[in-house]
């Protein structure tokens, strides 16, 4: 008998790719406030509602929502609440209901981000057990990762596994589509010094890192980026490889960086390690632009 995932944040970039990784050997539902489909349960975190039977059954839940950290209006302390309510306070809401109905859970896997270090460590090499940076971003990563692990304390998940998310690159939605419109309007902006390290990861990656939780019983915290560490001048050049068919060489990056030698370690193997193989992944589909070379 297929076991039930629940994903919160049925509309998310990532949660889409997620199901389909787990659609095969899984029974997939979904919260979200606007259900359009007969697997999508409606929730109110506002007003503390959930859809009858939407935790009925579920073994795992993967926590995605949260409302966008950047989505073009002021920071004011009115939108950092709702940044909070929608991941902190989601997660507390879930585990609400399911004390009260006293069901227990396989594993509860959320996500976290890579807002949480500080990179100010002496090593280049940073692992989970990196600097906490000190500001809201950092300590909203703190109070999400606490309320996944009072899952587990609580009795409620026999796992608890948080995932820090770095910015995911994919076809359809997020930074990508920033970065492929600065070359395509400025090819020279790949000769400029962009030196800044880009922790960053593959849709596809990032999703199967999600699935890959469910499936092989990860406890703990876990860095999701790729193994192969990108500048932002990097990934303009990898664009610009593609797009303008030039040939920069990418030179191994020696500065700060996330490593995920712990998610490796547990056995996941990366789709797409390298920020060229990956910027050509996601291209090759794309419509308007013409491809010099598509090497994938």
């Amino acid at each position: 008998m297929k076991q039930t995932v629940l994903i919160t944040g049925a509309h998310s970039f990532i949660a889409g790719y997620v199901r389909k990784k787990l659609e095969p050997d899984y029974i997939v539902k979904f919260l979200t406030r606007n259900p359009t489909s007969e697997n999508e349960f409606a929730w109110d975190l506002g007003n503390r509602t959930i859809e009858k039977d939407a935790l009925t059954g579920v073994d795992y839940i993967i926590h995605l929502s949260g409302s966008k950290f950047n989505d073009g209006t002021p920071f004011t302390e009115e939108r950092k609440k709702l940044v909070y309510d929608s991941r902190v306070g989601a997660a507390r809401f879930l585990k609400e209901q399911l004390l009260a109905s006293d069901q227990k859970l396989k594993a509860f896997i959320s996500a976290s981000a890579i807002g949480y270090y500080s990179f100010n460590d002496k090593a280049n090499e940073i692992d989970e057990d990196g600097e906490k940076a000190i500001g809201f971003a950092a300590d909203l990563c703190e109070a999400w990762e606490s309320t996944a692990d009072s899952f587990k304390v609580d009795g409620i998940a026999s796992r608890v596994c948080k995932i820090r998310v770095p910015y995911v690159l994919g076809p359809e939605k997020g930074v990508f589509s920033s970065y492929v419109n600065h070359v395509m309007a400025n090819p020279e902006i790949a000769e400029q010094d962009n030196s800044t390290v880009v922790s960053w990861n593959h849709i596809e990656d990032m999703a199967g890192i999600f699935a890959f939780a469910v499936q092989h019983d990860l406890d703990g915290v876990y860095n999701a980026v790729a193994p192969q560490p990108a500048s932002l001048g990097d990934i303009y050049k990898a664009i610009a490889n593609n797009v303008h068919g030039l040939d920069y060489k990418l030179q191994p990056f020696n500065g700060k960086h996330l490593v995920s030698r712990k998610i490796i370690d547990a056995g996941y193997t990366f789709k797409f390690p390298e920020i060229q193989q990956a910027v050509n992944a996601i291209l090759v589909n794309q419509p308007g632009i013409d491809h010099a070379s598509i090497k994938i």
